[in-house]
């Protein structure tokens, strides 16, 4: 079967076996398979016989779709114990796409444990954002949202819409600060205010970078929550007016459970009321076998890359050209690809860094 990996020659669709399959293990069909920008950061770790892919969903043998939680909480450690298992101390020691097999490939042998069930109407080609949304889900279950407060969003990427999308169900006005045009486009279709103000009662910063914290404390209230879901692949120093505003930092990155239910669920239900976020989030579709291409489109968000989706289900019945129609069918318009393609600088410290390790 086909599996997207990094080899000696960089990003490649190289030919594996098919997962043997025990008994305390499930065969995943996968559908839809998103790429990270913590799938980017580790192309740097260098060739690994490991294929990609943690944010995915696919079908069983019986047909039904479900998404994949790529980690789970051993249930025995303290933190675990202490009803904290998105804090357990061995969650990345099994996990899909970093640790274990991915889901940027044909199928996936997965714990059926990790399997959420999708609610209907939830298209099989967005299934992979359930992932990022429950980043956002455990994020925004970390501190106390009140109707009516102002919330800010710093970072348009997948994260930062999806915490946006998140958000406004809870009753909070949302506003979302992005750097390129496509993002911005993208915080006007999941319906986030694009005029950014100042004193807001939460802001997320979302894009992992110096300049993003730096503003978050600018734009946070006095006694504010600051609240960080992008991930810092280089140090940062923490802002000198934290402390005369004596805001509140609260980090967060994975998922677990929250007041009974588990978060991975509750954002593959979100995913299922809230369409418009697979219109904001997914700006560019795959083939399997342009895994090279569509990791190259995900690194360039001055060009219109948010998100590079995968569909190895599809493509196994028909061709897929590069960045198809965003519009979610498998059966393609012909239609000119709503975001360009291309650009030079695949790098930019604040974008490549606008996704958390996971999600």
């Amino acid at each position: 079967m086909r599996a997207v990996r990094n080899t000696a020659e960089g990003v490649a669709v190289v030919d594996v076996a098919a997962p043997e399959v025990g008994p305390d293990h499930v065969v995943v069909h996968v559908t839809s398979s998103g790429i990270c920008g913590s799938d980017l950061h580790m192309l740097e770790w260098g060739p690994r016989p490991l294929t990609f892919g943690h944010e995915f969903a696919g079908t069983l043998d019986d047909g039904s779709l479900v998404a994949v939680q790529p980690g789970l909480p051993c249930g025995a450690c303290d933190t675990c114990l202490a009803g904290n298992p998105h804090l357990c101390r061995t969650f990345f020691e099994k996990f899909h796409g970093v640790t274990i097999d991915g889901g940027l490939a044909d199928t996936v042998a997965v714990d059926p444990r990790c399997l959420v069930p999708l609610p209907p109407g939830v298209d099989a080609a967005e299934a992979g954002l359930v992932e990022p949304l429950a980043v956002a889900v455990h994020a925004l279950n970390q501190i106390a949202l009140e109707p009516g407060q102002r919330v800010l969003v710093i970072g348009g990427g997948t994260i930062g819409l999806a915490s946006a999308a998140a958000a406004m169900p809870r009753g909070v006005q949302v506003d979302l600060s992005a750097r390129h045009p496509a993002q911005q486009r993208a915080a006007e279709i999941v319906g986030a205010g694009r005029e950014v103000g100042v004193d807001y009662d939460v802001v997320i910063e979302a894009a992992g970078s110096q300049g993003a914290l730096d503003e978050a404390v600018d734009r946070v209230r006095p006694a504010g929550t600051i609240l960080v879901v992008g991930t810092y692949w280089s140090p940062v120093t923490l802002p000198g007016a934290i402390l005369q505003k004596e805001a509140r930092l609260v980090p967060a990155t994975v998922y677990g459970e929250h007041a009974g239910e588990r978060e991975f669920a509750a954002a593959a239900g979100l995913l299922g009321t809230i369409p418009a976020v697979a219109d904001a989030l997914i700006s560019h579709r795959f083939g399997l076998d342009d895994a090279p291409e569509a990791f190259r489109v995900a690194a360039d968000r001055a060009a219109g890359a948010i998100k590079s989706s995968s569909h190895p289900a599809a493509d196994r019945s028909r061709p897929w050209r590069a960045a198809a129609c965003t519009r979610g069918s498998f059966d393609c318009c012909g239609a000119e690809p709503a975001l360009p393609v291309g650009g030079s600088d695949l790098r930019e410290p604040q974008d490549a860094a606008s996704e958390p390790m996971i999600g």
